[in-house]
């Protein structure tokens, strides 16, 4: 039987949370993708180019391991892609690498050189899985071909020390390469927040220069033509005319994620979207709020319905709005896996850093499930 290496995760350079149903996953993020199922073509391509051209093997035995080969093929484009894709990180991943074990084992059964597999398969692994559950099929994996030579009866080509090194290998820089990618997703995440503030920022400006020059001056003209109202009434009814516009343009130009709504509605709206089962409320007398504390609420939801479903593993989450004399609170709950141990994370530190700027707070808690609750003053 024929030997073999395999090579680990660019999970995360594919992923970010591409965020609510992976539509907001920018081109650039989701780019990466191509590269990697290019490899994977190239792989199967090359493999099956050795297997047909192996003339150790019986022609019988080649024509049925590219047809298992072929098979693992379909299997992936049918199935495990989507996975690469959505990236649910839960137990379809380890239904992916069952169904692509049989197939690469098969192959491997009639020729070893369908070994050559494992440059494409063991980075497939990590794409479907977590890091941490990846290490052990991949193992089982890598050490296939050894265990099917000794069942054959011969001798393994493959042995257990360089089998070890090449598990510790691919392991390592399955670790190494999402280490890489999450600090991607976070430079990505803050380019995105300082996108966000600065548009907001524009907005803002836009919205108090229109207030303070063309409305202000309108308000004006029409006050004085008031005063002297016979031949006039055209010039007054132009202001007014202008004033409404003026007035109309300043509405545009509210924060986008509002989109001219109430605080509630748009909240609302996101845990409508969400993909975890939700629900909403509201809790005492809704009040204006000014711009700036709505704006950083609306992003907080954002952020942990996204951590929710990204990383809480949760089947249900609970939003409650909360309004009282003293201020206005947001709470996010949900059923999943906790916080645990793990320092926080880039999401969290930016959730306070906004928080800051209204002088709000951020608490945390859970046991069970987790819980993001956020108090703004008043």
């Amino acid at each position: 039987m024929g030997t073999g290496e395999g090579c680990a995760d660019p999970r995360g350079l594919e992923r970010r949370r591409a965020g609510a149903g992976d539509a907001d996953v920018p081109v650039a993020q989701r780019a990466p993708l191509t590269t990697w199922y290019v490899l994977f073509a190239m792989t199967y391509l090359a493999t099956s180019t050795i297997v047909v051209f192996d003339s150790e093997t019986p022609v019988a035995g080649r024509m049925t391991a590219t047809g298992f080969l072929a098979l693992n093929a379909v299997w992936f484009l049918v199935y495990g892609r989507r996975l690469v894709e959505r990236h649910p990180d839960d137990w379809r991943g380890f239904i992916y690498a069952a169904g692509s074990l049989a197939t690469f084992a098969s192959a491997v059964w009639f020729s070893g050189s369908a070994t050559f597999a494992l440059f494409g398969l063991v980075p497939q692994l990590y794409m479907v899985l977590p890091l941490s559950w990846a290490f052990w099929p991949m193992a089982l994996f890598v050490l296939t071909p050894s265990i099917l030579t000794l069942i054959s009866g011969q001798s393994p080509a493959l042995q257990l020390a360089l089998a070890v090194l090449i598990i510790v290998f691919s392991h390592a820089f399955g670790w190494a390469i999402t280490r890489i990618a999450e600090q991607n997703e976070q430079r990505g995440a803050l380019l995105d927040q300082i996108e966000s503030l600065t548009l907001e920022a524009e907005r803002a400006r836009m919205s108090a220069e229109i207030h303070d020059t063309l409305a202000q001056g309108f308000t004006s003209i029409i006050t004085l033509l008031q005063a002297q109202q016979p031949n006039v009434e055209l010039a007054l009814r132009t202001a007014r005319e202008n004033l409404r516009e003026a007035r109309a343009l300043v509405a545009a130009t509210a924060p986008s994620p509002l989109d001219g709504s109430s605080l509630e509605d748009a909240v609302r709206r996101l845990v409508s979207a969400s993909e975890v089962e939700s629900s909403f409320r509201v809790i005492g007398d809704p009040a204006a709020l000014p711009t700036s504390v709505e704006v950083v609420l609306l992003r907080t939801a954002q952020e942990a319905l996204h951590n929710v479903r990204k990383h809480s593993g949760a089947k249900t989450v609970a939003v409650v709005l909360r309004f009282d004399p003293a201020g206005v609170s947001l709470e996010v709950r949900d059923d999943g896996r906790g916080f645990g141990d793990a320092p926080e994370g880039f999401g969290l530190r930016g959730m306070r850093a906004r928080l800051e700027q209204v002088g709000g707070r951020l608490t945390l808690g859970g046991a069970p499930g987790a819980s993001v609750l956020v108090e703004v003053p008043l």
